[in-house]
């Protein structure tokens, strides 16, 4: 998920949220928020990026999104007072740099800012966006629909670098699939389709979205 725009957040309020937060240096692969913790803070990315996961009653994991520098996460409890626990993990996916505040402290400061809220409304609803539209593609696209739609999505992406070929994402084919929803071997299968059809040329090291489509688009 991209960045927030810069100007949607006044920088001074910003910067007053900030210092009132605890910040902390935390390194990639760390779980930072666990499912069925007792909520009572949230959290905003300073730098880098995370991943959001839930789990199915097997025990399989799924990236519901991929969150960047300027978004908040561990929000749902702020306003729903009768979520006893958290609903989901939250993995670094980078080194990454967080801040965090007690729900109270921030309901606090929200009386005096309230465009602290508007942006965290604005996020959510983003997300929820985004949510709708991944079970919508579970739900109508096949396999191979659905990763290539990922594909083009992950080049929206900050950490996407743009190539002479393309766009390079630096994904392993596990990580691939536990974003689409599928097996790591229907990811493989799909993969040969898309790279046989001049799509996508893929290799350990990563995969390179071909075409101009894939390029995001910046106003």
């Amino acid at each position: 998920m991209k960045s927030p725009p810069v100007a949607r957040l006044d920088p001074v309020i910003l910067e007053q949220f900030l210092s009132l937060c605890r910040q902390t240096q935390v390194d990639a692969g760390t779980m930072i928020i666990k499912s069925a913790e007792i909520p009572d803070r949230l959290y905003y990315l300073v730098e880098g990026s995370v991943e959001v996961i839930i789990e199915d009653d097997s025990g399989h994991d799924m990236v519901l999104a991929y969150l960047n520098k300027g978004h908040f996460f561990g929000e749902m409890a702020f306003f729903n007072s009768r979520q006893a626990q958290r609903s989901a993990w939250v993995r670094s996916r980078t080194d990454v740099v967080i801040a965090e505040m007690g729900y109270e402290e921030f309901r606090q400061l929200t009386t005096e800012h309230q465009g602290l809220v508007f942006e965290l409304t604005t996020q959510m609803a983003l997300r929820l966006f985004g949510a709708d539209m991944k079970v919508s593609s579970l739900a109508f696209l096949d396999v191979k629909g659905r990763v290539a739609h990922t594909l083009l999505e992950l080049c929206y992406e900050p950490d996407a670098h743009i190539r002479d070929e393309g766009w390079f994402l630096e994904i392993s084919r596990p990580q691939l699939a536990r974003l689409v929803g599928c097996s790591r071997e229907m990811v493989c299968r799909v993969l040969k389709m898309l790279q046989s059809e001049g799509l996508i040329v893929y290799s350990a090291e990563g995969i390179v979205v071909h075409g101009t489509h894939a390029v995001p688009v910046t106003a």
